[in-house]
């Protein structure tokens, strides 16, 4: 027999080397998609507290009989006790801030809370938006239709 006989078994450095490049090339295209839905997903939530924050807010001021020319102090331990399972300490799910703001403004406005975090408000202006990976408040923003960038609305005043 012959010592330099090849022997049929096992894989090739060339076929090992192709199967990871497809490997790679998956990996490549499914890992940002996977960040996307993420960021996605964290955006979702925070704006779902954000509307249980807002509302509950209102409902406060409701019970306060708030009116107009009062800035009425709330605690996170009020809201709280409107929100069931969520802390306000806790933080954004991506772990930004809530700044829940007073009760009411001097025009018996209920005080629109904002997010901020550094993934989700990359520009610091406590307006996070859909361009930054966060939908805000509902009641809080206007959109332009030929940009699709969003703005405060100035009828609200904005927790600082």
């Amino acid at each position: 027999m012959n010592k330099f006989q090849r022997s049929s078994k096992g894989f090739t450095l060339v076929e090992i080397m192709i199967v990871l490049a497809i490997i790679g090339l998956i990996v490549s295209i499914a890992v940002p998609a996977f960040l996307k839905n993420r960021r996605d997903a964290q955006g979702s939530a925070a704006n779902a507290e954000l509307d249980s924050i807002f509302s509950a807010k209102e409902q406060i001021a409701f019970k306060l009989n708030a009116r107009p020319g009062q800035v009425i102090a709330v605690t996170d331990a009020q809201i709280e006790a409107y929100m069931r399972g969520v802390t306000l300490a806790d933080g954004a799910p991506d772990g930004g801030t809530y700044t829940v703001g007073t009760l009411i403004d001097g025009n018996g406005q209920v005080v629109i809370p904002t997010c901020s975090s550094e993934t989700l408000d990359p520009d610091g202006d406590g307006l996070t938006n859909s361009m930054e990976g966060l939908y805000i408040h509902r009641r809080s923003f206007l959109q332009d239709p030929a940009t699709g960038y969003y703005t405060r609305d100035p009828q609200y005043t904005f927790a600082t």
